[in-house]
């Protein structure tokens, strides 16, 4: 068995652009390390990607990876880099990503070009494995901070695929991966604890009210059968968050909560949580007993 870490970059529709097919993230960049049974990095590889659908690189997303339009149109199509990957990637093999984002947003590429993904294997979110293992619980955190945590040294540039899967590969070193991989399963179980059931990050925005104005941020699939889901906006919360609420005819209400984190190029990060309605009524159903029960103690009943 070998292991991969793998990073992706995507492009997403310009404002007011139509959903091809629900895909709200086009791969333009693929960054993957292959390391050996014992987690030593063995082979690294890398593919720019020409975009189809979304032919115009939002001005965010090219601030943030440095990847230009004019190197994109010299890129190859997504058919041709998702062969090369998956030859490369061979039969024995497992990824290791750093969020669970990366590997449904291949899925979802895959199935926009009538590709088949039955050669993707299993996939363990190594930030499940890092949480669980320093933390004992849960807790989502960016790979940078991580990685300086760690005392790892970041000396590649960030937001490119490769240097993303590097980074990953240099984390695999520092973990108990063996004990990761085979306590997975009860590892994802902790984590999914009201957990969010789709995570979306979105960089390169400017002030958070553009984030807030963008009406590709209010584009949403249904995390059970990828039905389109559109917002009406969002309602203010405290500082720059904001929530909404979406709606599958099959399988219900979903609450999206936008956070915008800082980044260190003074641009801003977009995460885009969405939770299941049930989730959140459940959770302020036992803050209320919470509550409620403070309050009775403090008055001696």
């Amino acid at each position: 068995m070998e292991y991969i870490t793998f990073d992706l970059e995507w492009n997403q529709p310009y404002p007011g652009q139509p959903l091809h097919r629900d895909l709200t993230a086009e791969i333009i960049q693929i960054g993957a390390v292959k390391m050996d049974a014992d987690f030593h990095i063995i082979d690294q590889f890398k593919a720019d990607v020409k975009p189809t659908f979304y032919t115009h690189i939002k001005r965010e997303v090219q601030q943030l990876t440095g990847i230009s339009a004019e190197a994109l149109r010299r890129g190859e199509s997504f058919p041709a880099a998702a062969a090369r990957l998956r030859e490369w990637c061979g039969k024995e093999f497992a990824f290791i990503t750093w969020s669970h984002e990366d590997v449904p947003v291949l899925k979802k590429n895959l199935a926009a070009f009538d590709l088949p993904e039955d050669w993707i294997g299993a996939v363990y979110d190594l930030q499940i494995v890092h949480s669980l293992q320093r933390l004992g619980k849960y807790q989502q955190t960016a790979l940078g901070k991580v990685m300086e945590q760690e005392g790892l040294e970041q000396d590649l540039s960030a937001h490119d695929a490769l240097h993303d899967a590097l980074y990953t590969a240099r984390l695999c070193e520092k973990l108990d991966m063996e004990a990761g991989i085979s306590q997975y399963a009860a590892y994802e179980k902790e984590a999914a604890k009201g957990r969010a059931v789709q995570v979306r990050n979105c960089d390169g925005y400017q002030t958070p009210e553009a984030a807030h104005a963008d009406p590709a941020l209010l584009q949403f699939v249904c995390p059970d059968c990828g039905a389109a889901m559109q917002a009406d906006g969002w309602q203010k919360q405290p500082g720059t968050r904001r929530r909404t609420v979406v709606r599958c005819p099959d399988h219900g209400e979903f609450e999206v909560r936008l956070r915008c984190q800082p980044r260190r190029d003074k641009t801003f990060r977009v995460r885009l949580a969405m939770y299941r309605m049930e989730d959140v009524l459940e959770k302020e159903r036992e803050k209320a007993a919470r509550k409620a029960l403070e309050a009775a103690v403090e008055q001696g009943e």
